[in-house]
């Protein structure tokens, strides 16, 4: 499925679920390593004439990146695109299982505040807040003391991370389809449940995202695809 299809044909994915249920598995999985990865580029822009549009694979690695209302990113195509991930997903626990998700990254904005998100296709994740718009949750992290937020990560100066969540349940056994979203805030900011300040203002049935605004995403981990 492409980029396109997977988020701006979210808002018409039908028989939505406000919560995922899990299958018990009947022992513990090995580790899962990602199916694929993409870096995303439907939330940042280049300037082409005097039109803001996505990169495409033809858009020259030093052009400049901007929000969608115009303000610079202070980042180029050809380093937004160099970004990397590698992920490897564990259940265990039997009757009770549990998912172990440990995620490492280069090539992020050094310094960035990043929030890590799950979704699910078939059946498809949604997120209760944002009801119709947003289809990812917050991946807790394990560490109790994880900041800026229990579901974000400060990437190091040299644009390196590592980030390790956990859910209740098998995660994988869940839905024909599973992804990671990496989100980056431009704003510096993170709203817990919610991977934007727009989904974070507007909380119900008139929630609006504000994606390409104060929060771009950054990769995609196509986990199980």
């Amino acid at each position: 499925m492409s980029r396109s299809v997977l988020w701006r044909g979210a808002a018409v994915l039908v028989a939505a679920v406000a919560a995922v249920t899990f299958v018990t598995p009947a022992h513990a999985a090995g580790p899962d390593m990602a199916d694929g990865l993409e870096v995303y580029s439907g939330d940042v822009f280049e300037i082409v004439g005097s039109t803001l549009r996505n990169p495409t694979a033809e858009t020259d690695p030093s052009a400049p990146l901007f929000g969608n209302s115009g303000v610079g990113l202070n980042r180029t195509w050809g380093e937004w695109s160099a970004a990397t991930a590698s992920s490897v997903v564990r259940s265990s626990g039997g009757r009770s299982p549990r998912t172990d998700v440990r995620l490492s990254f280069a090539g992020l904005v050094p310094g960035g505040v990043y929030s890590v998100f799950w979704g699910t296709l078939t059946p498809d994740s949604e997120n209760p807040l944002c009801p119709g718009v947003e289809r990812t949750l917050a991946l807790p992290s394990v560490d109790a003391g994880q900041a800026p937020d229990a579901s974000s990560f400060v990437a190091a100066a040299d644009g390196t991370a590592a980030f390790r969540g956990k859910l209740d349940g098998s995660l994988l056994d869940s839905a024909l389809q599973v992804f990671f979203s990496v989100i980056y805030h431009f704003d510096g900011q993170t709203y817990g449940a919610l991977p934007n300040a727009g989904e974070f203002q507007t909380q119900g049935p008139n929630c609006r995202s504000s994606f390409g605004e104060d929060a771009m995403r950054h990769l995609l981990i196509l986990q199980k695809w």
